[in-house]
């Protein structure tokens, strides 16, 4: 295991390089820690979030960093040893080793500098306790061992989630939303004691005390996760949905609508951000008013709160989509709405439905008529809304396919005039 910071991206390796020569100037040592060095055991791709450990000052090494990096600090917050810098395609993490003291649950710490051993304790799960100490010569980093004194590699090895301390749920309970993410996308299983200490902090209702802020942060990241539908699965085995959503259940209805868009059948999928999707289709099934809960509870992205109410609207015209007999009879409900919204119902309808609001979307929506404005107005329609009435109905004609070219176009648009 001397050899595992050999497998990052070579560019990232003497950007670390750097780093390493440069901590002995303000007498600190740096650490690779967490996620990234878990991921590296797993052979798993290294994503663009970097953290590392700082024995030493932070507020001192972190701008030496930034000005060799060529990069720029984006965040700095020194009371915590903190500081973050962006370089490159990296969104690198400095944080200096402390421990930290929770004076009540769910609150910011009272942190301490501490040498890196006690820092690892003071982490979440063991799997993300390890870490390897950065050194250089010449540019280039030098091959050194895997510090895990705390057995993540075991635990790894085992497939087993495991909390370090008893309180750890009790200081942050973030951790729960973090180790039902890291449980799904590693394919892990709690420990006795950690299940434990799950079902106990649920039962006490740690959830309610962190402010919607962080949950709503937590569940962004749910939704970034390769498989979101996996991870609200496990949650909801936990307990844990409906202390967060309140009415979000794991069902078979939720379980396959989310088969169909994974299988995306129709080619619909590319058409509208994964993340506005997915998160439209675990609150397809929220009543109006657990999704105006939902709504007051969370400031969320406009975006999102569009999607939501076009959602609240879409669901009441099932009946009349399903009657729809044509092209422009579909447009005419559709047309106000999202293309995330739509795309939503598309994967949330029953199998009948779909092929027209996949075609609707594929088609149909973007589908322009062979006259403009412009052409209409050289045919001798007055500005005003008689001629925003004639695109409507040229556009519903050529949806319908009784108009299929310029010259039929035109025609139709004479005789218009000749009858009004």
């Amino acid at each position: 295991m001397h050899n595992l910071l050999f497998r990052l991206d070579p560019a990232l390796q003497q950007l670390l390089a750097r780093a390493a020569e440069l901590a002995p100037t303000v007498n600190a040592t740096v650490w690779l820690v967490g996620g990234v060095v878990r991921d590296l055991l797993l052979e798993l791709p290294i994503g663009r979030d970097i953290d590392l450990a700082v024995e030493g000052d932070v507020n001192q090494l972190a701008p030496l960093v930034a000005e060799a990096w060529g990069g720029h600090i984006t965040a700095r917050h020194p009371p915590f040893g903190t500081a973050t810098i962006v370089v490159d395609q990296w969104l690198i993490d400095l944080a200096q080793t402390r421990t930290e003291r929770y004076p009540r649950p769910a609150i910011l710490p009272e942190v301490q500098p501490a040498p890196l051993a006690l820092d690892l304790y003071r982490r979440d799960y063991s799997i993300n306790a390890m870490a390897i100490r950065l050194a250089a010569r010449d540019g280039q980093l030098l091959p050194m061992p895997l510090f895990d004194p705390l057995g993540g590699v075991a635990d790894l090895a085992a497939r087993r989630l495991r909390l370090l301390h008893d309180q750890s749920l009790r200081d942050d309970p973030t951790r729960l939303l973090r180790g039902a993410r890291l449980a799904s996308r590693l394919d892990l299983t709690p420990d006795r004691a950690t299940a434990a200490q799950i079902a106990a902090a649920l039962a006490a209702g740690y959830l309610a005390l962190l402010t919607p802020e962080r949950i709503q942060t937590e569940l962004c990241l749910t939704l970034a996760e390769p498989d979101p539908a996996a991870v609200v699965a496990l949650s909801d085995q936990w307990g844990m949905t409906e202390q967060l959503i309140p009415g979000l259940r794991w069902t078979p209805a939720l379980a396959e609508r989310l088969a169909r868009y994974r299988n995306d059948e129709y080619g619909i999928a590319a058409l509208a951000p994964a993340e506005m999707v997915m998160a439209g289709l675990l609150l397809y099934d929220l009543s109006d008013d657990e999704l105006a809960m939902f709504l007051q509870r969370y400031h969320l992205p406009t975006t999102i709160r569009h999607l939501i109410n076009d959602l609240v609207s879409l669901r009441r015209l099932t009946a009349a989509l399903t009657a729809a007999a044509s092209p422009s009879e579909l447009d005419k409900l559709l047309q106000p709405y999202s293309v995330p919204a739509i795309a939503v119902l598309h994967f949330a309808s029953n199998a009948p439905m779909q092929p027209a609001i996949a075609r609707y979307l594929r088609e149909w929506r973007s589908l322009r008529p062979p006259l403009n404005g412009d052409d209409l107005r050289a045919l001798g329609v007055t500005p005003g809304p008689r001629l925003g009435q004639l695109l409507h109905e040229l556009r519903a004609a050529t949806l319908d396919g009784l108009i299929t070219d310029r010259a039929a176009a035109e025609q139709w648009v004479r005789q218009q005039l000749a009858n009004s």
